[in-house]
């Protein structure tokens, strides 16, 4: 997957830091040892002065060399063994004068043989994720600060009331945060408007994330303006912001249904929930439609998708940012 280049000179960025620091804590750490244990010091000295030994044996034109060769390496084994030795008087392991790398595989560098690295692969995955989230207020939106007090305590005709069956479905979100992996089951939110369909998507977001996992969250608009940019745009990745959408390991997309609609954004739309579903990778819509409301908006196959694949998840009551409202009017 292409990257733009601001994320892959952020992400090197970081990992160029990671080994200076790595580096630097070394070298402070290899002056302090040497300076408490100058025999340990010597003996490196020494041991570097064996190629240069060899090299001379090897010039000086005499004919077996084996037995000098022999006696040389054995020296040089000995004083291995001894500063070995003197670690472990000090209680130091074998490596404590060995850079503590963040990856022990590419040493920091981001690459292996000339391939990219697994931990540069997941540097460059988070920040495309942050760049896309930058603007999207997860900090504001908790399942504590939920409150259901706006939500109508009166029973309707399903002898429910609308803050009973509100208290369902926040603690149905609670525990699909909670309890997310990559094997999650998709989520439909249906509901009007204000009914905390993006609060809770929000909460979702944030508890996923801090369990390590890629969430992307925004609404539906914002994706098919950019995407649509892309594609028709100068871009060297055109495909950058859907291929993100298409692979994190959880898509929200906030206010489908609300988006000016083309055949471009419809086939985008199918693009990615079709491709999410071929690859198993958990997605949660949140929309204003009900299922009548998205037949009239989509085809066929976007529509059927969603219906026979997503748990529906009712959102109900009257506007909550309408009932705040009135509150703050009345105080």
């Amino acid at each position: 997957m292409g990257y733009s280049r601001e994320v892959y000179d952020q992400a090197k960025f970081l990992l160029d830091s990671y080994r200076r620091q790595a580096v630097n804590e070394n070298d402070e750490r290899r002056k302090a040892f040497m300076a408490a244990n100058p025999e340990y010091a010597e003996l490196e000295r020494e041991i570097a002065q064996t190629s240069i030994r060899l090299t001379r044996v090897m010039l000086n034109g005499q004919k077996d060399i084996t037995d000098t060769v022999a006696q040389i390496r054995d020296n040089n084994l000995a004083m291995q063994r001894r500063q070995l030795e003197i670690l472990r008087q000090n209680g130091c392991p074998e490596d404590y004068l060995e850079p503590k790398y963040h990856c022990a595989k590419c040493g920091d560098t981001g690459f292996i043989d000339g391939k990219m690295c697994s931990c540069f692969k997941e540097i460059l995955r988070k920040m495309a994720y942050e760049e896309l989230n930058r603007s999207t207020p997860l900090e504001l939106c908790s399942f504590q600060s939920f409150s259901l007090d706006f939500y109508p305590e009166k029973a309707t005709s399903s002898n429910l009331s609308p803050r009973h069956m509100m208290e369902g479905v926040k603690r149905h979100c609670w525990e699909y945060a909670n309890s997310f992996t990559l094997q999650s089951p998709n989520q439909l939110f249906q509901g009007g408007v204000g009914l905390g369909k993006t609060h809770l998507s929000l909460a979702i977001a944030s508890k996923v994330i801090s369990k390590g996992y890629g969430v992307i969250y925004g609404s539906a608009q914002n994706f098919f303006n950019t995407i649509e940019g892309e594609h028709f745009g100068r871009s060297d990745d055109k495909q950058y912001t859907l291929n993100l959408l298409k692979a994190c390991d959880l898509l929200i997309l906030d206010d489908i249904g609300t988006e000016f609609t083309t055949q471009f954004t419809t086939a985008v739309l199918y693009d990615i929930i079709n491709t999410r579903l071929l690859c198993r990778r958990p997605t949660i819509i949140s929309t204003n439609l009900n299922i009548d409301g998205l037949k009239n908006k989509y085809d066929e196959r976007i529509t059927s998708r969603i219906s026979g694949n997503y748990t529906r998840i009712h959102f109900v009551g009257s506007d909550v940012r309408l009932e705040v409202k009135k509150k703050i009017i009345k105080s």
